[in-house]
């Protein structure tokens, strides 16, 4: 039986061959497009047609599955072991021999390295196990930091586990979705996560919330009907896709994808093709290591050089060589630097921020733009009423706090019969709930837009419930996509009272009405002038980022039958309107002038409407002026280089993206010379993340996808979070140059003081040994000291510091070795008084060692500041 499986498995895929068109197809298709009889297994691997565009029998005959009965088991097993399971390969977690050897990269560990094993062979043990010693420290502090990091993560997704509904050999299940397979027949629900890609063949009322894929905040109408080839990936409306969510109806589809196949499998392809980009700290670290090797070489020549022609012998100058390099290499520089982006990770994670790279801490420090998607990130990725406009012209706000308030009236909402009237069209035109469970508070089911005109209901007292109980609705016409509009009949149960409601589309409305109701309460017939105005509010409320419907109701009490056709879609009485937005999150208006503040430009990439982007902007005052410069995803068509780059550095907003979009305008910004952070919580986001310079996950709403394409994971979602994250960056950077300076000029005076002293004829005036225990005492410890050093009040009040900016500046330098000089200077004046004094032997290297340990621990306070005095 197993033998005849893998047989089975293999002709399945082996199965693949090209049509007359050229497009990759199965077996099955193959036999169709011949006109034969299909026979044998399908060929699951077919992405590559546009199966939206097929009708539904049709896919069902290409995957070889009856959709009454579904795949058989038998099947479905050959299937998973020909293709896999149903799991996306994402980036894959490195091993724990890769991140040991990781911590060992550094070129400032191999000159150490080098400087332990010479040692060693010239018979300094004591010497060589201390540098190991150093070596060591550092190795496992950061191993230990980035392998629990890791663990975090797998435990994270290893909690989380889906299942779905699957038709097989007949009959409904429950299944893990890692083992949906091509071919399967799938049932959605209102509230059900889409496990696979899926081709629609049986829906009612579907909506799906597609906002992870494509970045639309709104939901979208599903059926089954094909659509055009050519249709963009928003638009498919007869596919359903992994990651996605189904918001209300339901469906029975085909799937048509899995795992890597899968629309989100093709973007984590794309994040997989980049490649690991260095930080900009691990660029200096590197560069200052360079420098510091060439440093060290050239004077251990030169004092080398000088010894051999004063008649000092080979080894002995080797050994004042290595001494020489023992004392410019501060040893403490690689462990004092894990610690201190150690300290800073465990910092964040108080501030619910989870570092999965420890240079990524300072990185934020250095970000000079905030890439940010606006649908769950700027905003709450929630639909709420905002306010009602009543063809009467009363205008009530909605507050969310709960309260409302009426704008230019002193009445209650109890004594507006037109009110009423439309919240009473909001209940029944609607097919979503809010389900309260053991008295605790409602929870939403259904279309988001729907659940928002309850939950506004709610709010002014209206007891949905009962409403709902003591009325039957006896005819229903769901909102389509090319009516855009909801029309449903309704009985009162106990009075023989029947009317129709209506909800839609504002000209659609209009459109079907013949009256309005006046302040009076009358109805009063709709004139076109009327109408146009009625038009003109509804284009200002657009203009507000506001999403308008508009609502009508007409009494069919006297009617002896119900209307059908044309007669129902007419001689309605307009009510008015409710506009919707998706507000911005709490604090993110505080967060993004705090981060303009700091020199940080916050730019938004979204794939909604760009007048809802720029509204949302002009809220958050992204321009930090009235004027918002936005672009469309089609003004970048055919734009690159310096076109490209910028219109990228002057916009504010950028709409309708693409994830290949966001690719580009990150690549753009950051070849202009900006140091880019990109955040963003949907699978659409991942390759943006990944090629930033720095990628932000959402915790909470974002996908895994998104998760493994970062480099740090916000567990609030809050983009506040962020900008405390840039102040601990800036800090940590900041406390990185105050121990930068300690290390260089103790480490530079150490070296004149020998310097100084091989050229003058003088003994060695320290040993190795007690070089590298300087180095230990009055480095690591001193600069672990500066690593805890608070943030200082000008912290977000100063421009990022240059990206291309050196760490060791030509002005620093010279501060340094003017510090080394007269350091150098003290510790050589002690050691000739100490050499006349008590000659040459262990008094006087006594006393230059303390008289060293003295000067450096001085320079301690120095360097905590280079602007204000010790």
């Amino acid at each position: 039986m197993n033998a005849d499986r893998k047989n089975s498995a293999e002709e399945i895929k082996n199965s693949q061959v090209i049509s007359e068109t050229g497009i990759p197809v199965c077996s099955v298709e193959c036999e169709i497009l011949r006109g034969k009889e299909t026979a044998g297994k399908s060929n699951i691997n077919t992405n590559q047609l546009p199966l939206h565009s097929i009708s539904a029998a049709r896919v069902a005959e290409i995957f070889n599955v009856e959709i009454s009965k579904g795949l058989s088991e038998e099947e479905a097993d050959q299937r998973l072991d020909a293709y896999g399971s149903n799991r996306l390969e994402l980036r894959q977690r490195q091993k724990w021999w890769h991140l040991l050897l990781a911590q060992f990269s550094s070129i400032i560990v191999w000159l150490l390295a080098f400087a332990a094993v010479f040692s060693w062979l010239n018979d300094n043990q004591l010497e060589s196990f201390a540098i190991l010693v150093v070596l060591a420290l550092n190795a496992s502090i950061g191993f230990f930091i980035e392998w629990q990091a890791g663990r975090a993560l797998d435990a994270l997704k290893k909690a989380t586990r889906t299942t779905t509904r699957v038709r097989r050999q007949g009959r409904e299940q429950i299944i893990d979705a890692e083992n949906l397979v091509a071919g399967d027949v799938v049932i959605f629900t209102a509230g059900d996560k889409v496990s696979a890609d899926a081709r629609i063949f049986e829906s009612a009322t579907l909506l799906a919330d597609e906002s992870t894929l494509t970045g639309e905040s709104t939901a979208v109408e599903k059926n089954s009907a094909a659509v055009e080839t050519s249709a963009p990936l928003a638009e498919r409306c007869s596919m359903l896709y992994l990651g996605t969510n189904v918001v209300a109806g339901h469906a029975a589809a085909i799937v048509t994808a899995t795992g890597q196949n899968t629309e989100i499998g093709r973007i984590g392809k794309m994040v997989a093709q980049a490649g690991e980009e260095k930080t900009p700290l691990e660029k200096k670290l590197a560069d200052l290591g360079k420098r510091l090797v060439y440093i060290v070489l050239g004077i251990a020549l030169i004092i080398f050089v000088v010894g051999i022609f004063r008649g000092e012998g080979l080894w002995l100058m080797l050994e004042v060589s290595i001494s020489l390099a023992v004392a410019a290499v501060p040893e403490g520089l690689p462990a004092v630097t894990t610690l201190i982006l150690a300290l800073g990770v465990l910092r964040m994670a108080r501030q619910n921020a989870i570092i999965r790279r420890l240079a990524a801490v300072e990185t934020l420090g250095s970000t000079t733009v905030i890439c940010t998607d606006k649908t769950g990130t700027l905003t709450e990725n929630r639909m709420t009423v905002c306010e009602y406009r009543l063809a009467n012209d009363r205008v009530i706000k909605i507050f969310e706090n709960g309260g409302y308030d009426s704008v230019g009236e002193t009445r209650t909402f109890v004594q507006d019969q037109s009110l009423l009237r439309l919240l009473r069209v909001s209940v029944f035109c609607n097919e979503a709930t809010l389900d309260s469970k053991n008295g605790g508070s409602c929870q939403p089911i259904g279309d988001p837009t729907e659940t928002a005109l309850l939950t506004a209901v709610e709010k002014f007292g209206f007891d949905i419930s009962s409403e709902r109980s003591a009325c039957e609705k006896v005819l229903e016409h769901p909102f389509d996509s090319a009516t855009k509009r909801m029309i449903a009949i309704l009985r009162e149960k106990d009075e023989a009272k029947t009317c129709a409601v209506l909800k839609g589309a504002p000209a659609v409305v209009l459109d079907l009405c013949d009256k309005y109701v006046s302040n009076e309460g009358i109805q009063i017939p709709l004139t076109e002038e009327k109408r146009r105005d009625f038009l003109k509010i509804n284009e200002e409320m657009a203009d507000c980022a506001l999403r308008v419907l508009a609502f009508a109701d007409k009494d069919l009490s006297g009617e002896s039958e119900f209307p059908t056709g044309k007669e129902l879609e007419k001689d309605y009485t307009f009510l008015g309107f409710v506009g919707m937005s998706d507000p911005p999150r709490k604090g993110v208006a505080e967060a993004v002038k705090e981060a303009q503040s700091a020199g940080i430009r916050v730019v938004m990439l979204t794939g909604d409407q760009i007048k809802t982007a720029q509204a949302i902007a002009r809220e958050l005052n992204l321009s930090q002026t009235d004027e918002v410069f936005a672009l469309h995803s089609g003004d970048l068509a055919e734009k690159d280089g310096e076109i490209l780059a910028s219109m990228a550095r002057r916009a504010h907003v950028f709409a309708r993206v693409t994830p290949e979009d966001k690719m580009r305008i990150v690549k753009a910004l950051r070849q202009t010379g900006e140091i880019v952070a990109v955040t963003g919580d949907g699978v659409n986001d991942a390759p943006a993340l990944k090629y930033a310079d720095i990628g932000i996950a959402m915790g909470l709403r974002g996908t895994e996808v998104a998760k493994e394409a970062s480099d740090i994971i916000l567990t609030d979602d809050n983009f506040r979070t962020i900008v405390k994250a840039v102040e601990g960056g800036r800090t940590i950077y900041a406390n990185i140059i105050k121990f930068v300076h300690l290390l260089f000029s103790d480490n530079l005076g150490e070296v004149l003081v020998i310097f100084v002293a091989v050229l003058a004829g003088f003994p060695l005036p320290l040993l190795p040994l007690q070089i590298l225990w300087v180095n230990l005492v009055t480095d690591v410890f001193p600069a672990l000291a500066l690593a805890l050093e608070p943030a200082s009040p000008e912290t977000m009040r100063r421009k990022p510091h240059p990206p291309d900016e050196a760490l060791l500046s030509a002005k620093f330098l010279l501060l340094i070795f003017w510090k080394a000089v007269i350091s150098s200077s003290i510790v050589i004046g002690a050691y000739s008084w100490a050499l006349q004094t008590y000659g040459e032997g262990a008094h006087a290297r006594t006393i230059a060692l303390f008289t060293l340990i003295g000067v450096q621990l001085g320079n301690l306070f120095n360097c905590r500041s280079r602007s204000r005095s010790a």
